[in-house]
C-alpha cells in the first residue's frame, strides 16, 4: 500500500486518487499559505503513481525540481513531494497499489481492509462490512442487508461517524487472471473435527494447492453451516436454495449473538482473504432483506478426528 510520509512524522495511506491541497475538501490538507486550494493530484494509474499539479501557483516539486503547471511524472518509492514554497516535504516510502480502506470525515482517522474485508468502525467491534465480488463489483453488508457501493461513498456506523470509502483500482485483466485462480466458488473445505466438537480444523483446496486456516476459533459456525448444506443437498434440494439458515436460528444453535457471529465471520474471511483468495468474503453468502446466510462452497468433506 502507497504511503506518504512528512517530516515531522504525519503519515498518510493514499487512496486510488488524492486531491492534494489547503482546501478541507482534499484527501491531503495543507494548511499553508503557499499551498493553493486545490494543489496537486496523485493517482493510481496502469500500475504506477502519477502526480500532476492542478496549476498552483507556487509550484509542486519533486526533488526539489519544479513540475511545470499541468505538468504530470511518474513517481517511485523514495521521491521526495514539496506543495508551495514553504511547505514541508513529504516522501512516498511505499509506492504500492492502493488498497480499500475508509477514512473518519471528522477525525481523518483511518481503517484499512484486512484480507481483502473492510470492517467498521473496526474490526472488533465490526458492523459494516465492504468486500469485493466476484465479477469485481463492491459491495457494503449492513446486517442482512447488502448493496453495490461506489468509491469515495459516504457511509454512516451506527455510532453516527461517517466514512469515506475509497476502493482500488485494478486492472480487469489482472483481476480475471486471479479470480481463475483461486475463487471461492472453486474451493473444496476439508473439515476435521474431535467427538466432542471442542476442536475444529479447516483446510481448503484450491486444486492441489493446500490453504490451511490457523484460527480455529471461527470454524465452528462454517461447521454448522457447512452441515447444513450437505444436509440439503443429500435432501434433494437444488444448490441456489440448498444451505440457507436464519440468522436467528443460527445464532441459537452457536448460543452467541449477532455481533460476535458477524466477527467470526468476518475473521474467518479475512484469513481466507490473506491466503491469497480474491473474493473471500463469498465463504459465508448473505441472501439480502432475509436474515438468511450459508457457507458459500459447495464441495465440502467432514471427518472425524479419532481420539489418540
Amino acid at each position: 500500500m502507497a504511503i506518504l510520509r512528512a517530516d515531522a512524522g504525519r503519515e498518510l495511506a493514499l487512496p486510488a486518487r488524492c486531491l492534494i491541497g489547503r482546501s478541507r475538501a482534499c484527501d491531503l490538507v495543507i494548511a499553508e499559505a503557499t499551498v493553493s486550494s486545490r494543489h496537486a493530484s496523485l493517482e493510481w494509474k496502469d500500475g504506477a503513481w502519477e502526480l500532476l499539479d492542478l496549476g498552483s501557483r507556487n509550484g509542486t516539486f519533486v526533488d526539489d525540481v519544479r513540475l511545470q503547471s499541468g505538468a504530470r511524472v511518474l513517481l517511485g518509492a523514495g521521491a521526495r513531494l514539496r506543495f508551495g514554497r514553504s511547505a514541508a516535504p513529504w516522501v512516498l516510502v511505499d509506492a504500492g497499489p492502493p488498497e480499500l480502506m475508509a477514512i473518519d470525515v471528522q477525525s481523518g482517522a483511518g481503517q484499512r481492509a484486512e484480507g481483502g474485508v473492510l470492517a467498521l468502525p473496526d474490526p472488533a467491534a465490526a458492523e459494516l462490512f465492504i468486500h469485493q465480488e466476484a465479477s469485481g463489483g463492491w459491495i457494503l453488508e449492513d446486517g442482512d442487508e447488502a448493496r453495490v457501493i461506489v468509491d469515495r461513498e459516504l457511509v454512516h456506523d451506527r455510532g453516527g461517524r461517517t466514512w469515506r470509502i475509497h476502493l482500488p483500482t485494478a486492472d480487469p485483466r489482472t483481476l480475471q487472471e486471479s479470480l481463475a485462480a483461486l475463487l471461492v466458488g472453486r474451493l473444496r473445505l476439508r473439515f476435521a473435527h474431535s467427538l466432542d466438537e471442542e476442536y475444529v480444523e479447516l483446510v481448503a483446496f484450491a486444486g492441489e494447492r493446500r490453504l490451511d486456516l490457523q484460527a480455529r476459533a471461527h470454524h465452528y459456525p462454517l461447521l454448522v453451516l457447512a452441515r447444513r448444506r450437505l444436509a440439503d443437498h443429500e435432501a434433494g434440494v437444488g444448490p441456489e436454495d440448498a444451505g440457507w439458515i436464519r440468522q436467528e436460528e443460527l445464532t441459537r444453535m452457536l448460543r452467541m449473538d449477532d455481533n460476535h457471529l458477524n466477527i467470526s465471520i468476518y475473521r474467518a474471511r479475512a484469513q481466507l482473504g490473506k491466503l491469497g483468495v480474491v473474493d473471500a468474503a463469498g465463504l459465508v453468502e448473505r441472501r439480502p432483506g432475509t436474515r438468511q446466510l450459508r457457507l458459500g462452497v459447495e464441495a465440502i468433506e467432514l471427518a472425524l478426528i479419532e481420539p489418540s
